[in-house]
């Protein structure tokens, strides 16, 4: 057999090998970080929450904290859910579907989000976004060799924490934690801040007149203006998962001058509390 034709049949299984070994290596490193954030989580309060503790904050959040049933738990430790999705980098671009998981700690506040486009089982792109050890950063590779996303330094550290402070609406009982300031905000809304490392990120929480949260707002920095902008993630659905009430389906907007960007669809299929 020519050498040339040995050669062309050998490059595929060959370029095979490559992305499996990457794909092993790269994954192998997200769960890598999902076990340090295990490993350096430490127990939050034993305390439970109760009716006298949220009886004296603002009138929307005593709405919220008992329409989400809250009262007689605890703050988790650690929290996994899972989700499934769309996202899309710009107006232009086109939406790719997702698949994703994520762990979170409470004490200290920490994620990793390990996703799979269009899905974990068989991902064209893999990557992780993080807040871990006060440090935040995004990375993201094609057939886990190619670099499409990046993303670290002091400006994605107070991203991270901000994402970890909208994604606690999935254990809100940690909205009570410490380390958060729970202030008043207008009659369908109230402020929370939280505090770490030195880092302060606040928000306005919106929920309807049943105490069901509606909306997160906040002003984030945007990897891709390089800047910091108006940031929403309304919520459209809600289950009960893991013993509470908690948002299903929602989405996140980027309110930029020229126009809303939405940039991301998901619904969360599973929520797990570890103590």
């Amino acid at each position: 057999m020519p050498l040339l034709v040995r050669m062309l049949l050998v490059a595929p299984l060959l370029a095979v090998i490559a992305v499996t070994v990457a794909y092993v290596a790269w994954s192998a490193s997200i769960s890598g970080d999902i076990s340090r954030l295990r490993a350096e989580a430490e127990a939050p309060s034993a305390s439970p929450i109760t009716a006298e503790r949220i009886a004296s904050l603002p009138a929307p959040a005593v709405r919220y904290f008992n329409r989400a049933g809250v009262v007689g738990t605890t703050i988790p430790r650690l929290v996994r859910l899972t989700q499934k999705g769309r996202i899309r980098s710009s107006a232009e671009a086109d939406w790719m579907m997702l698949e994703a998981e994520e762990v979170y700690s409470t004490n200290p506040p920490a994620l990793v989000w390990r996703a799979g486009m269009p899905s974990l089982a068989m991902p064209v792109v893999l990557g992780r976004d993080e807040y871990l050890d006060g440090e935040g950063s995004i990375a993201m590779k094609m057939l886990s060799i190619v670099p499409v996303a990046d993303e670290h330094g002091e400006d994605l550290r107070a991203a991270g924490l901000m994402r970890y402070l909208n994604e606690m609406m999935w254990f809100p009982a940690a909205y009570l934690a410490a380390n958060v300031t729970i202030t008043p905000a207008g009659d369908d809304s109230f402020g929370v801040s939280i505090t770490d490392r030195g880092m302060i990120a606040e928000a306005t929480l919106f929920v309807d007149t049943d105490g069901r949260v509606i909306n997160f707002r906040a002003d984030r920095y945007n990897t891709t203006t390089r800047s910091v902008e108006r940031w929403e993630t309304p919520i459209s659905a809600w289950s009960t998962m893991a013993g509470l009430e908690l948002p299903t389906i929602g989405a996140a907007d980027w309110k930029l001058p020229a126009g809303d960007l939405r940039y991301i669809e998901l619904e969360i299929t599973s929520v797990t509390y570890e103590p």
